[in-house]
């Protein structure tokens, strides 16, 4: 039986990761994010901050930014310096293989990594992409990080621009194009919790299935 597996990819700022996580406990299925980097830092023996620092966007970056210091990646990563075996395109290729493995295993859902890309073709896929008015955006990051609407507007400009440029860089297409995906939603106009609503209906739809009500 094939799997069903659910990408999310997101502007900052959409609530992507609370719709996967609300999706995810909707479904009864497990769902990744910082936790398929865990996944991939444990199977490859790589500390997980280090991962963190070739990630997808990894707004923590640009959060320390707004601290008076940050810790070094020397003080992260202790004397090993992983900075010259772990780049951002072996740490895509371990995502990769990570996402591909986690597929098979089972119903899951995954947030962010290109996860679109690297599975498109597989037979079970739903590939969904979120976007929101700018300024929705920015209350929500404002909310969810506690920061004033300049550092906020900052955080997702940053934010977008390196998630922009990773996607550019591992998949060679367009982070925000429609045509890259199966379904795309305004998370601000349509609203969080019926997002997942909508989602579900579409995998009943495309599969033939009942989804848990």
């Amino acid at each position: 039986m094939t799997n069903k597996v659910i990408t999310i990819s997101r502007q900052f700022g959409t609530g992507g990761r609370e719709i996967g996580k609300a999706l995810g406990a909707a479904l009864g299925v497990p769902v990744y994010d910082r936790e398929l980097l865990e996944e991939a830092a444990r199977t490859y023996c790589i500390p997980v901050s280090v991962m963190e620092r070739n990630d997808e966007t990894a707004p923590s970056r640009v959060l320390e930014s707004f601290a008076l210091s940050a810790p070094s990646l020397s003080m992260l990563t202790g004397a090993v310096d992983y900075s010259t075996i772990v780049t951002s395109d072996t740490t895509f290729a371990w995502q990769s293989a990570t996402i591909r493995r986690l597929a098979k295993e089972g119903p899951c859902v995954i947030i962010g990594r290109c996860a679109d890309h690297v599975l498109r073709g597989t037979p079970g896929v739903v590939s969904l992409f979120l976007y929101a008015d700018y300024e929705a955006r920015v209350d929500h990051i404002t909310q969810k990080y506690q920061l004033s609407r300049g550092d906020a507007t900052i955080l997702i400009d940053e934010t977008e621009k390196e998630r922009a440029r990773y996607y550019k860089r591992h998949t060679g297409q367009e982070f925000a194009r429609m045509e890259n995906y199966d379904l795309c939603l305004d998370s601000a106009a349509v609203g969080l919790d019926n997002c997942v609503e909508v989602i579900k209906k579409v995998i009943e739809l495309k599969f033939g299935v009942k989804c848990p009500r």
